[in-house]
């Protein structure tokens, strides 16, 4: 589709794969490092230790490190070990990644006295940033410090769009997004066939809503395109007969689109009441009611069409955002 050359927004980056790690933690450790994963004793469960990774870090002075995950597992002769998960998107931070993976890890063992398994996960675009060790040397005494790297880069490959791995289709959505930086005509594309082929899978209902979820934060699209995309997809919906969109707008796009809808709205008061944002106003009022509730009454959507009050739409667009059924809504 063509369209105007707005900049894609970003999306949350690395903490929506914090989110991905916690939801799916077997698949994760299953798809990329299929060793570990065997000999970890899922069955025991795992537990994510959030407060332990702050006071790890929290008198660093390096960069926001919400993304990484800290985790407790037991393996399956009994022992339990800690597992540190570094997320890291961007590729021009050579110099200081290894080292803070380096103190990450000792710092964990010098306040809990337990060994931690670090690992790197690299879901940036730049083939050469390969980071996997850290070493220092002075007058004889050295430190040297290695750990797995997951380079999201070496699975775009063919197969990888057979794999029935939740994690292939995690990678192949930030793959995609390399891929179709500030192109939103390509991300369209991508996104719209990943999200049609969330039907196709043999996923549980809860599994298609967080995929879904997932897709929506990281490949974001301008608000015309993701205005469009959410009414293409609705017409799959019906051609198909499934019902998990409606489901998957209510849970996941209040979160994403929404937040959009509302920017825009904010933006066209600003610049003033011309008959364009007015027509805009009236759609992502009306947008945000089939978000919520499916379907609305014919009455309530024409009265939505004939109003010309860019203010009145505004207030009843944060009126529609916080209602709890349709038959409350009041222009």
């Amino acid at each position: 589709m063509k369209t105007n050359r707005e900049t894609v927004p970003p999306s949350d980056m690395d903490s929506d794969w914090k989110d991905v790690i916690e939801d799916f933690t077997e698949d994760f450790f299953r798809f990329y490092l299929p060793e570990m994963h065997r000999k970890i004793d899922f069955a025991q469960g795992v537990k994510f230790l959030d407060k332990e990774l702050n006071e790890i870090i929290s008198d660093s002075d390096n960069v926001r490190r919400e993304a990484d995950r800290l985790l407790e597992v037991r393996l399956k002769d009994g022992r339990k070990e800690w597992i540190l998960i570094h997320i890291e998107v961007q590729g021009s931070r050579e110099s200081g990644f290894s080292e803070r993976m380096y103190v990450y890890n000792y710092r964990t063992f010098d306040k809990y006295c337990r060994k931690v398994v670090s690992i790197a996960l690299l879901i940036d675009g730049s083939p050469g940033f390969r980071p996997d060790r850290f070493r220092s040397e002075l007058f004889g005494c050295e430190v040297r410090f290695t750990y797995p790297v997951i380079k999201l880069l070496d699975f775009d490959h063919p197969e990888l769009e057979k794999a029935d791995n939740l994690f292939a289709v995690i990678t192949r959505v930030q793959l995609a997004k390399i891929k179709s930086e500030n192109d939103p005509d390509k991300r369209y594309s991508f996104r719209l066939d990943l999200t049609k082929e969330l039907y196709s899978r043999e996923y549980s209902k809860e599994q298609i809503i967080r995929l879904y979820r997932f897709i929506d934060y990281v490949l974001k699209l301008p608000e015309p395109e993701a205005l469009q995309f959410n009414k293409e997809m609705k017409l799959f919906e019906e051609a198909q007969t499934m019902p998990y969109m409606s489901t998957i707008e209510r849970m996941a796009r209040e979160k994403g689109l929404l937040q959009g809808i509302q920017q825009g709205m904010s933006e066209g008061v600003e610049q003033g009441r011309t008959r364009g944002q007015l027509e805009k106003a009236q759609e992502a009022v009306l947008e945000v009611l089939e978000v919520r509730f499916g379907n609305v009454p014919f009455a309530m959507k024409e009265e939505i069409i004939r109003c010309n009050d860019l203010s009145r739409l505004n207030k009843a667009h944060r009126h529609a955002l916080l209602i709890a059924v349709v038959d409350e809504f009041k222009l």
